[in-house]
């Protein structure tokens, strides 16, 4: 396989896009799920749309950090990852060179 630093780090770059692309979305969701919760708190089924909605916020947080923008997320490992390759293939360049 053959993977250069250079398209690790525009993986990473995309991921981190993706994830800002879904900030408008994710906050769209969160809006309208905990205005649902709220419609229909007196309601039976009011305690339970309520819990969804936080379950589902905070899921929808999670994806997005999971993606990009967090020191532990999928854009974050890939440019690691970039970085390493970067390191070792330095390395083994000077090992060539004699020094």
């Amino acid at each position: 396989m053959s993977v250069t630093p250079e398209e690790l780090r525009a993986a990473a770059g995309a991921a981190d896009a993706v994830s800002g692309d879904l900030q408008a979305p994710i906050a769209v969701a969160k809006r309208d799920i905990e205005a649902a919760g709220t419609a229909l708190k007196s309601w039976h089924i009011g305690p339970d749309m309520e819990r969804v909605a936080h379950d589902w916020g905070m899921a929808l947080d999670e994806l997005s950090k999971r993606i990009g923008g967090d020191p532990e997320s999928a854009a974050s490992r890939l440019r690691r990852t970039a970085d390493g390759h970067q390191f070792n293939e330095d390395v083994t360049a000077q090992s060539f060179q004699g020094r």
